[in-house]
């Protein structure tokens, strides 16, 4: 999986006048296919993970310039909490930290059209760390150019490093909450999950660990999503209903489940439904009265004719 720059999905204030704009793994949508955006920076692997047992190792990030224009990319290491929308929120200190552990190199990378370029980023388990996962993210930040504005923006991708120490290893994590409206006319239905993490490692919900919530008799997938260690993490789907039913959402995991109750009842449908029925109804008494109206003039007519014989 590749990690592409498209519009802002997050910003970081650096200085005064100054934002970082964050950008998460996607693919940019180009106007013209058949030509290259002006800037486009690519980035691999999206995100890493090193396993227990690795007192020190060396891994690469590879970074492709797929625009047309040339750019710098500045390389930097920060440490992170996870926010519940899956955002990285830098922070000195942060809980796990492990951006110390991290020597990247280099850290400054000249990007030529068409260019692909390596990153190393080599890291040292110090002695006697606390057991568990340990986590801090590689910036790689394109310095905005000068332009004469009072804000510029410096684009980046962040690509979180989950360093795991050996020890008491543990993936456990709770539904936190479930919401769903209680009442609604149909479809597209949105429920919405948070799933706090109990344990001491990272847990991904991807491919075929995917979560899953049972509502109206099926099963419907959430997107891929982790839960970073001592996170809460709120994930989202969408659920197609039958056109009435009283349904039951449920999500599960090891023992903790959340359930909710969505009434669905399109009222709209019927109101038209019941209109529709109100107006044949008028309609028909209409045409029984003008039918019960010329019976009986019909009727009069011929006792007319029969008195003056």
């Amino acid at each position: 999986m590749n990690n592409h720059f498209r519009p802002c999905a997050g910003r970081r204030r650096l200085a005064m006048g100054t934002v970082m704009c964050l950008l998460w793994p996607s693919t940019p949508a180009l106007a013209d296919p058949g030509r290259p955006p002006s800037f486009s920076l690519q980035v691999s692997p999206t995100r890493l993970v090193i396993p227990a047992g690795a007192k020190a190792t060396t891994q690469r990030f590879q970074l492709t310039n797929r625009g047309r224009a040339p750019f710098e990319v500045n390389v930097e290491k920060a440490d992170f909490v996870a926010g519940e929308n899956g955002a990285l929120n830098f922070q000195p200190q942060a809980p796990y930290a492990a951006a110390a552990w991290a020597t990247v190199a280099p850290t400054n990378v000249r990007m030529a059209p068409g260019a692909t370029r390596t990153v190393t980023v080599r890291v040292e388990v110090p002695p006697v760390p606390e057991p568990g996962d340990h986590q801090f993210a590689l910036i790689f930040k394109v310095p905005a150019g000068e332009n004469g504005a009072n804000i510029k923006i410096n684009r980046g991708i962040a690509t979180p490093v989950f360093v795991t120490v050996p020890g008491v290893i543990d993936s456990s994590v709770e539904v936190a909450g479930l919401q769903a409206p209680e009442f609604v006319l149909g479809g597209p239905v949105p429920i919405a999950a948070r799933i706090r993490s109990l344990g001491t490692v990272h847990r991904d919900f991807r491919g075929p660990t995917r979560l899953h919530a049972e509502v109206g008799g099926s099963e419907v997938p959430f997107p891929d999503f982790t839960v970073v260690r001592g996170a809460t993490r709120e994930v989202s789907l969408d659920w197609n209903p039958p056109l009435m039913c009283v349904c039951h959402a449920t999500v599960s995991i090891a023992g903790s489940a959340r359930t909710v109750r969505i009434v669905v009842f399109p009222v709209h449908l019927v109101g038209g439904l019941l209109g529709g029925l109100l107006v044949l109804l008028l309609l028909a008494w209409f045409v029984r009265r003008r039918y019960r109206a010329r019976v009986l003039t019909a009727a009069a007519a011929m006792n007319d004719g029969g008195a003056d014989v």
